[in-house]
């Protein structure tokens, strides 16, 4: 058969000649020097051992048959001659010989394990002294494992060609003592941020040829994903590793299990990403608005410093600041931990806001209903198109004069931003104000004067109802569908009053207002619940 031949052995070669002649032909037949060769001889030693043992599980055992001979006188007479009875004489007794190996054994420590092996090569005892050195590993726990480490260099223990015969428990608990030994040195090296160290023992680990068995290989490999997925360390580090065992995420070479690989090539490129972004921060020779960006997220700065900086950032830079901190909360959420403030969007209190055009059509839908309210109120029966055209042209120009102002004070207030911020901060709930968007001063001012103005024309019930849809608006954040960017665009006076912009607890509480507005107008004009100056008689 080919596995004979490839064995050089004859066909009735026993299971012991087979594993000599296999740990001698490996010798020259490395699996990292011909891969091609290790395989066929893989093959051929697993069926030659089948082969051997299934020989000899089905021969009989051979049995000798005497025949019986029925003694006759003749042969008696004859055996008589013969036999030559005399006294027994007892056979001296001889001293069995010394065992070489129980006397180097005796007293082995791990610090003459080299003296005594060649000690034992010189006697030739050198199998029986590797098989009491394996008693010995089980017999002293303690130094199993620098005993272990020893023989699989010197030894070649837990490798194919090995001399000495393990049974799979002794194997499995050597190589699991050995395993774990080598993880708790890399791992402490990893808590010692000895980078340079862990890359040295790794690859004198690798390096060792019983770790270069296919099935241990593997098992070492799963151990070194779970220790870099326990730990933390430096991408180059990442990097060398996966040199070392040829780790390639884009050819698809990687461990199992494939889930942790995943998370530690994420891993990867968020510390990559995180380096970059300190690089741009740390240098202040950048310029970019990327580099601005990352400076004014990763640098701690005090609230006058951020201010002072972001004063002078144009529309690139708050746009970069935008897509930074989007980046760091949808894909890097684990970065923003080591970033000076939890809110990646805290630049944003700081920002200029201009007064958009539908500040200025809510103004007059304001003013136009309270003005509108009045002028039924004191002509009852007379309401027509007419006099609603009327009421929108007269509130068009106090909505106008109210907007100016209201830009203008949105400049004013940007002297007092920082103090702003601190005082919001201190007097505004967090889950009322979570973004730090609204400002006492900033916010604060023009909407206690529009609260004035709704007392003076509405009188309590129109002061409430602003305070009421106001609360609303901040309380309550559920809306009803949205505006399309392209209407928006188109029609930006809509942004005012689309419905996507109001909750609708805010259309209920108002509705119900104005009906009360009315009812009181109508029925209790005495009570000054709609109005702050005594009625006309």
């Amino acid at each position: 058969m080919e596995c004979w031949n490839v064995l050089q052995l004859p066909e009735d070669a026993d299971e012991r000649t087979i594993k000599r002649s296999y740990a001698r032909l490996l010798k020259s037949c490395r699996p990292d020097d011909d891969a091609a060769g290790f395989q066929r001889l893989r093959e051929a030693y697993e069926q030659a051992l089948s082969e051997a043992r299934w020989r000899a599980d089905r021969e009989p055992q051979e049995r000798v048959e005497v025949p019986v001979v029925e003694p006759t006188y003749a042969n008696l007479n004859d055996l008589a001659e013969l036999m030559d009875i005399r006294p027994l004489q007892p056979a001296p007794y001889e001293a069995p010989a010394p065992d070489p190996a129980h006397a180097l054994l005796s007293g082995l420590t791990t610090h003459n394990l080299d003296a005594r092996w060649a000690q034992a090569q010189q006697q030739h005892c050198t199998e029986a002294f590797q098989a009491g050195l394996l008693r010995h590993c089980f017999d002293t726990p303690g130094e199993r494992s620098a005993i272990a480490q020893w023989a699989v260099q010197h030894l070649d223990w837990l490798t194919p060609w090995q001399q000495i015969a393990m049974t799979p428990w002794q194997h499995e608990a050597l190589t699991g003592e050995l395993l774990q030994d080598y993880r708790r040195t890399l791992q402490e090296l990893l808590e010692q941020k000895a980078e340079r160290e862990f890359i040295s023992q790794l690859t004198h680990y690798n390096n060792q040829a019983w770790l270069r068995v296919f099935d241990l290989q593997q098992q070492w490999q799963r151990i070194i994903l779970q220790l870099l997925h326990d730990t933390q360390w430096s991408v180059p580090l990442f990097e060398r590793v996966c040199q070392a065992f040829a780790w390639d995420d884009q050819k698809g070479v990687y461990p199992e299990p494939a889930w942790m690989w995943r998370e530690l090539v994420g891993r990867c490129e968020q510390e990559s990403f995180y380096a970059h972004l300190q690089d741009k921060a740390q240098d202040t020779r950048r310029t970019s608005a990327d580099a601005m960006a990352a400076r004014l997220l990763l640098t701690p700065m005090t609230a006058t410093q951020q201010n002072n900086m972001i004063d002078g950032f144009g529309e690139n830079e708050r746009n970069a600041c935008q897509h930074l901190a989007q980046t760091l909360t949808w894909r890097y959420p684990q970065l923003v931990e080591r970033l000076p403030q939890a809110d990646v969007f805290f630049w944003r209190k700081f920002v200029p806001r201009p007064i958009y055009t539908q500040v200025f059509i809510r103004l007059w839908a304001i003013l136009a209903l309270a003005i509108g309210l009045n002028i039924a109120h004191d002509t009852p029966g007379k309401l027509d198109l007419m006099s609603v055209v009327l009421f929108m042209l007269m509130s068009f120009v106090p909505a106008l004069v109210a907007f100016r102002v209201t830009q203008f004070w949105a400049v004013m207030s940007s002297v007092y931003r920082v103090p702003d911020v601190w005082l919001s901060q201190y007097l505004i709930p967090k889950r009322l104000n979570p973004n730090d968007y609204w400002l006492v001063i900033r916010h604060g001012v023009p909407q206690a004067i529009m609260l004035i103005a709704c007392a003076l024309m509405l009188g309590v019930l129109g002061a409430v109802t602003y305070a009421g849809a106001l609360l609303i608006n901040l309380l309550h954040t559920k809306r009803i569908g949205q505006m399309s960017q392209k209407l928006s665009e188109g029609y930006p006076w809509l942004n005012g009053l689309h419905w996507a912009f109001w909750s609708p607890l805010q259309a209920v509480f108002v509705a119900v207002m104005v009906a009360l507005i009315i009812a009181a107008q109508h029925y209790l004009p005495a009570i000054p619940w709609t109005h702050l100056t005594p009625p006309k008689s």
